[in-house]
């Protein structure tokens, strides 16, 4: 398939957690939510007003891009352009089934892409914290169709700095792919794909990996940043697990049941139908934090994709950092975008 004959979109998801219809719909569910879910929505819905940096990003930076498919509960920024072409809007009720709404569960949003319409088979995803911060080909994600992707062996890792908000997950994850793929045959299956030159020197990590000889998954290692997905994993995973997946769908909020995206690229990369290449070096998530390291980091194009995670600073380090960080997008990425009014 050549590059050029196959369109690669981006699905972008978005909530206005200060939009007063959402917060009461919200409210007449918060009985569902867990205590530990309830002491980390002030984070997790905090604006940093760096939405339009995202579009800018990926105007600048991904201009290959064919349309982006941006998702949300049917709101919409006042200053997004809504006559843009390549903009698709797409409400939860568009694509997610009336069963499961109205969800607060990021992970229902996201594990239902493929129910998008017009979506392609080839597209990234994109967080409201994730942008390109350096220019990016269509070959940096996908090459004659197939992702370009690395697979290694990491060990979820449970216990402070923040781990216990995703292990719980990740375990599911690999609970549910343990039901369809095993170490030991895959390994063999993968060889070529697991020890590969393209991963530099990844690969003496992965050569240390390899000769473990644990039957069972102990983790791979999903960066969180822009990464490509395909749409028929999306069909084919939920084509043998619909009942696992539709119990994940059912809860309005994140549970200790929950199982995310991850599983959908992870299925893929089990498959082996992946281009091996280390795509850690190209990005990075880094927390919200007011380290000058941090902004260097965009203003000097150190990597092509990151995610800027949000942390517990107080007011006064919120206003501090936005501020900042603001200034260093800028700095970068001065213009308006034509996804911009």
């Amino acid at each position: 398939m050549k590059e050029e004959l196959f369109p690669i979109d981006i699905v972008l998801d978005w909530v206005d957690g200060n939009d007063p219809v959402w917060k009461k719909s919200k409210k007449q569910y918060e009985k569902e939510q867990s205590e530990e879910e309830k002491s980390i929505d002030d984070i997790r819905y905090r604006d940093w007003d760096c939405l339009k940096y995202v579009f800018r990003s990926i105007e600048k930076y991904a201009s290959w891009v064919n349309k982006v498919f941006f998702v949300t509960c049917g709101q919409r920024p006042e200053w997004l352009n809504l006559e843009n072409p390549k903009l698709v809007l797409v409400d939860h009720k568009d694509y997610i089934p009336s069963k499961y709404l109205p969800t607060f569960n990021c992970n229902t949003i996201e594990l239902n892409y493929h129910r998008i319409k017009g979506l392609s088979e080839h597209f990234i995803v994109l967080n409201d914290d994730f942008y390109f911060t350096d220019y990016v080909k269509k070959e940096d994600f996908f090459i004659k169709g197939v992702p370009v992707d690395s697979f290694m062996e990491y060990p979820i890792m449970c216990g402070g700095g923040g781990s216990e908000a995703m292990a719980h997950i990740l375990v599911n994850n690999y609970c549910l792919l343990g039901n369809h793929f095993r170490r030991n045959e895959y390994k063999n299956r993968l060889m070529g794909k697991i020890l590969n030159i393209n991963y530099g020197a990844l690969l003496f990590y992965n050569c240390l990996q390899f000769i473990i000889p644990y039957p069972k998954f102990f983790g791979i290692l999903t960066p969180h940043y822009a990464l490509p997905y395909l749409k028929s994993s999306y069909e084919e995973v939920w084509n043998v697990e619909e009942e696992r997946l539709d119990s994940v769908c059912m809860q309005k909020f994140r549970s200790d049941k929950d199982i995310c995206l991850y599983v959908m690229r992870i299925w893929n990369l089990l498959k082996g139908n992946f281009i091996p290449r280390n795509v850690l070096k190209e990005g990075k998530m880094m927390s919200l934090t007011n380290d000058e390291m941090l902004f260097k980091a965009i203003e000097n194009h150190q990597y092509k994709r990151i995610c800027l995670n949000d942390t517990k600073c107080t007011i006064e380090e919120y206003k501090a950092i936005k501020k900042k960080l603001h200034h260093s997008f800028n700095c970068i990425m001065p213009e308006k975008s034509s996804f911009e009014l």
